[in-house]
């Protein structure tokens, strides 16, 4: 009987020690109260009516621009430009080898010489009833086809200079002085640096946005994304059958820096939509991730992740994350996710807002 009244005392001792460690193990009551509480504006995210547009890139290109030949086969005896020589209209640029037709332009003058001298003494028989109609008449053909055969010569021998077009500079140079010059094959390559467009392709769809004698913002990135002014001067009227697009040209200014080659992108507007439009500073951007605060009815501040779509002058368009009616900071650096929000002001929702950054 005493050995079960020791074992009975042992089994409540174990038992009380088994409850007490239960106590200790419960977990602490969290207060669900905000961290903290700020002072804040807020406006509400609304549907506003905004320009659709497209962007439309393309590369600047000469107005002016020559490829230089020979229309005859000769050796090339000066060449007189480089690459980068600024040249005048009507300057020499090359020379080719010309004693062979300076050989035959003296044997063609003499030609004339003899026919013109032979027709003097027809037309003096002829006055003298000395010499039939007949004659005369053969002897001044014969001198008109020496003097046709001389001029030939004459135009032989332009040929073998090749002179500048216009006003401009040497863009390419593909031969040197000593090789062989074919008929067609391109010598030089020239254009005019101070009268340059922007020749970009448009899509069909696109097409009916644009018309000839716009007025066009046009940014070129090599040039800091400096927007300069551009006029439409000709849309081709044949597409691409394979891309379906079309060729839009627009003129630019003359700009210091400004060459050919060069990447360039400008704007169209395609009508209005709606979209949620909040201010750029509500705005909180982690890397490439983009976030709100949004404030409930609750007024408490929670962190939303968002998307972002194009940027205005002051704007972001938001294209997922909050719904119509929510409210935001419009400060997003004073958010702090689970705090308290007392709103200090309630801004007005954006109106239409202006042009759109190029390029966003």
């Amino acid at each position: 009987m005493r050995f079960r009244s020791v074992k009975h005392i042992l089994i409540a001792v174990l038992l009380l020690a088994g409850c007490g460690s239960k106590e200790e193990a419960a977990p602490p009551v969290v207060s669900a109260a905000p961290q903290k509480t700020i002072q804040a504006a807020v406006v509400e995210a609304k549907h506003t009516s905004v320009p659709i547009r497209v962007e439309v890139t393309g590369q600047v290109a000469p107005i002016f621009q020559a490829t230089l030949s020979s229309r005859i086969q000769g050796t090339i005896d000066e060449l007189l430009v480089r690459e980068g020589t600024k040249v005048s209209k009507g300057q020499l640029l090359i020379r080719l080898d010309n004693r062979d037709l300076q050989a035959d332009l003296a044997r063609a003058g003499a030609e004339v010489e003899n026919a013109k001298a032979h027709l003097d003494r027809m037309n003096q028989l002829y006055a003298e009833d000395a010499v039939s109609k007949q004659e005369m008449e053969n002897a001044n053909r014969n001198y008109r086809v020496a003097e046709a055969s001389r001029k030939a010569v004459e135009a032989q021998l332009s040929y073998t200079v090749v002179r500048a077009p216009f006003d401009g500079v040497i863009t390419e140079k593909k031969v040197e002085a000593g090789e062989l010059a074919s008929p067609g094959q391109p010598l030089l390559k020239m254009e005019d640096p101070q009268r340059l467009r922007l020749e970009a392709t448009v899509a069909e769809g696109d097409l009916k946005s644009v018309s000839r004698g716009d007025k066009i913002r046009v940014a070129i990135d090599a040039l800091g994304g400096q927007a300069l002014a551009g006029t439409v001067s000709q849309i081709l009227p044949a597409g691409d059958p394979q891309t379906h697009t079309f060729m839009v040209k627009v003129d630019l200014p003359k700009t210091p820096g400004l060459k050919t080659g060069m990447f360039g992108r400008f704007p169209l507007d395609k009508g209005t939509t709606q979209t949620i439009l909040v201010p750029s500073t509500a705005v909180v951007e982690r890397g490439e991730l983009s976030s709100l605060y949004v404030v409930g009815a609750d007024r408490i501040a929670r962190l939303r992740w968002v998307k972002l779509g194009r940027r205005f002058d002051k704007h972001v368009e938001i294209l997922s994350g909050i719904n119509e009616g929510e409210r935001v900071l419009t400060d997003g650096s004073q958010g702090v996710d689970g705090a308290a929000v007392q709103v200090v002001e309630t801004v007005a929702a954006p109106s239409a807002p202006g042009k759109s950054v190029i390029g966003q």
